[in-house]
């Protein structure tokens, strides 16, 4: 991967970014849902607000509280065996007090995400506001015209430092930045029983100073006067050490000055973007591809804690919607989705680095829930496997567990790193496989069942979800077999591979209606529109059943996808299309994938491009409308997840085969990338024009085999940099690390990256009239 990223990531890109890239605000930002977010993975802003005051609200990935009120494994009935046997005796309501509820867990406060508060700006009101996010430098610039003056505002959290860095020229002599404690700024977390964060004076600096009970302590270190404010933001084990940290943090910011900042920061955020780049000939998909990774970006940093639903930026003045939480039956796997192909494949570090110091607080809960080895995932936690409430319907499901251990896979594929599949990426697959071996049991036919568990999130947690053998489950089993296998292989270890091709020859086979289509377990077919296309798991993301699997799984494929559409899309949210996005691009469709895409840009995302659960058009395609609850609760995966669907409709490597704009939609006739990631570290770059692939560099990032779909749809090309031959369909050759080849189409001019991108911006994307 070190290889491959010096080929991509050197040298000058800025032509990649000669169309700006900005969320631009030209009405003020009054609440925080319309708010632009500025974060370095650490710690992160809401940047909002009409100057009176002019707001920030500021949150670090650190932050929770996670004291437990009490320890449900006390509870003799808090196991598997019982809740099988209450779920067969039909008593729901036991269930419910026993698995989901125990003393009123689900209306406690905590454990939750918490964060810091909010800093005010009073400058008074203004009457004239323009202001925009430019992703490229991850800086918050524009102009605040108020009855007195024009007040120009720079805003940026530094890449490097625990800083919030603000300018605003022209300042009220009697302005002063003042910072708000959580619990004034939502005092429905006062439940949290926080002590009263403390307020110091040291010279020119005030310092905010905030224990957690049972957990860090957080300061913040301010200078309340401007034009350039710097608030330093630390957390550490003791309030002391926590304000020691950010009066040093703060002090270092003054000596550097507001201008050598802004340099650090924006050339941190240059080398980050010149990694890879998307040229799309609509604009705004362009925009949502870059905002999708800035996100991730902003709030995942190794050696960090992970984000949670909110990310870093914590929803102003009410309680984290579901504690802000990792909810592992999407959304963690969208949010870390597109790291891989984007070429930042070091952004899934925060969340596996994670589960794998968790895993031994896993073990101990299967050992406990179980009786068994192996490590099993419930749905819904907070950092170090700290149990929250949650459906149990949806929070014993199987297939949390490996569904967040494909993440693992993916950093693997996408990195082809033995050393870190050694270390972290196998112990995570052996362990969830590890569970299902233990736990799987032998029916009268012969085969290995899932004896209870359910298809999240069919029937929420009613008790019409529980089930045995749902096809989720099976599909996730299966796979995780195969990964186990092919990195055993990769390890050159044979530790669990028998028992893993056991495990898939006789796991129960996947629960198919007459017509062929894939159900929700054996007998029950999916009967309403469903947000979660869970049963549909085999076909994305497992890819265990694919076009190129022949006639029957073509036919499988095909029954259930018209099966699932012919319910409708009125129990739809946002994150469902993000996930059929690469849904429909995986299957070749590119006019179904496109669909997803518009659908999610037009009625899904805020002004602020931010997805908030609802359709924000109250079009009424949906029934989550954002008339009589407002915005809803902002959740950042799918803004990740449509990245990723962005990069699957321009590229693929599932089945180890690299395809180049395989579900690109006939209206996108210019298109253009470079330094995306296909699954075997293959770094890829290919322009499109006229409807035309006419260009294909892929460089190696580790030595192995390339097996290329042609490109050029059996025209001839010019190929230079190595050996390939024709292989069916296909283009194979033996690459060594760093090795680049070049496919060319026959009898084109050459074109460079620059000149690609000035044609795609410049492309036509009507669809009327013929092209």
């Amino acid at each position: 991967m070190a290889n491959a990223k010096s080929f991509h990531g050197g040298g000058n890109h800025s032509h990649d970014r000669d169309l700006p890239h900005a969320i631009v605000h030209r009405r003020a930002p009054r609440q925080w849902e319309d708010g632009l977010p500025l974060g370095n993975g650490r710690c992160g802003a809401m940047v909002w607000g009409d100057g009176a005051p002019l707001a920030f609200t500021l949150d670090h990935a650190n932050l929770w509280d996670l004291r437990v009120a009490d320890n449900w494994a006390d509870d003799p009935d808090y196991n598997y065996v019982a809740l099988r046997r209450m779920v067969a005796e039909g008593r729901w309501d036991e269930i419910t007090e026993t698995f989901e509820n125990r003393d009123g867990a689900r209306d406690r406060v905590g454990p939750t995400k918490v964060y810091i508060g909010r800093a005010e700006l009073d400058i008074g009101q203004a009457q004239q506001y323009c202001c925009a996010l430019g992703l490229d430098r991850a800086v918050v610039e524009g102009t605040l015209h108020t009855a007195e003056t024009e007040h120009s505002l720079c805003a940026f959290v530094h890449h490097d430092r625990e800083l919030l860095c603000v300018r605003l020229s022209d300042a009220p002599i009697e302005a002063e930045l003042k910072l708000r404690s959580m619990i004034e700024v939502c005092p429905d977390l006062s439940e949290l029983n926080h002590p009263r964060a403390r307020m110091e004076s040291h010279d020119q600096v005030r310092v905010m100073i905030q224990q957690i009970p049972g957990g860090l302590s957080y300061a913040v270190a301010w200078n309340p006067v401007g034009p350039d404010f710097f608030m330093a933001i630390e957390v550490a084990d003791s309030p002391e050490a926590a304000r020691a940290r950010a009066l040093e943090t703060h002090a270092a910011a003054v000596t550097a000055g507001f201008e050598r900042l802004l340099e650090e920061h924006v050339a941190s955020w240059e080398r980050f973007w010149s990694v890879s780049a998307v040229h799309l000939p609509e604009a705004r998909m362009e925009l949502l591809w870059y905002y999708g990774i800035y996100l991730l970006a902003s709030c995942s940093r190794p050696g960090w804690l992970p984000p949670g639903l909110q990310g870093v930026w914590a929803m102003d003045g009410v309680k984290p919607p579901w504690r802000g939480d990792y909810h592992g039956d999407m959304n963690v796997q969208e949010t870390f989705w597109p790291a891989g192909p984007s070429g930042h494949v070091q952004l899934m570090d925060s969340w596996l680095d994670h589960m794998l110091e968790a895993m031994p607080a896993a073990q101990a809960f299967t050992r406990n829930f179980f009786g068994t080895e192996g490590a099993f995932w419930v749905c819904s936690t907070l950092p170090y496997y700290t149990m929250v409430y949650g459906w149990g319907t949806v929070q014993f499901a199987w297939s949390s567990t490996a569904w967040l251990a494909s993440l693992a896979w993916l950093r693997w594929r996408y990195s082809m790193d033995e050393d870190w599949l050694a270390q972290v990426g196998y112990p995570i697959v052996a362990e969830a496989f590890r569970f299902y071996h233990a736990n799987l049991e032998e029916g009268d036919d012969g085969y290995l069942h899932i004896p209870l568990s359910t298809s999240p999130e069919y029937g929420e947690n009613r008790p019409k979800a529980w089930c045995s053998d749902p096809n989720v489950d099976i599909a996730l089993i299966r796979k995780c077999c195969d990964w186990l296998v092919e990195m055993e292989e990769a390890l050159d270890i044979e530790t669990l591979t028998e028992m893993a091709l056991t495990v898939r020859r006789r796991l129960v086979p996947y629960a198919l209606s007459d017509g062929r289509v894939l159900c929700l377990w054996p007998g029950k077919l999916l009967d309403e529109s469903h947000r979660h296309p869970s049963q549909l798991m085999a076909i994305h993301p497992a890819m265990d059943l694919t076009i190129e699997d022949g006639q029957e799984a073509r036919r499988i494929i095909e029954a259930s996808v018209e099966q699932y559409l012919s319910l409708g899309q009125y129990r739809w949210t946002g994150h469902t299309y993000a996930q059929l996005i690469s849904f429909a691009a995986v299957l070749g469709q590119a006019g179904w994938a496109y669909d997803c895409l518009l659908q999610l840009a037009e009625h899904w995302l805020a002004p602020n491009g931010l997805y908030f659960n609802r359709d924000m058009c109250n079009s009424g395609m949906t029934g989550f409308r954002a008339d009589g609850d407002g915005y809803g609760p902002f959740t950042m995966e799918t803004n990740c997840g449509l990245s990723q669907g962005i990069c699957d409709m321009l590229l693929q490597g599932w089945r180890d085969v690299v395809r180049v704009f395989p579900a690109v939609p006939d209206h996108w006739r210019d298109v253009a990338f470079r330094g995306l990631v296909a699954e075997g570290a293959f770094w890829v770059s290919a322009i499109r024009q006229r409807g035309r692939t006419v260009w294909v560099q892929i460089v190696a990032g580790v030595g192995r085999r390339l097996t290329l779909r042609d490109p050029f749809d059996g025209e001839e090309c010019v190929i230079s940099g190595g050996d390939m031959e024709r292989d069916g369909d296909d283009y194979v050759a033996d690459l060594d690390a760093g090795q680049e080849v070049v496919l060319t189409l026959m009898d084109t001019e050459p074109v460079s990256m620059e000149q690609a991108a000035d044609m795609v911006r410049c492309s036509d994307t009507s669809r009327i009239g013929l092209q």
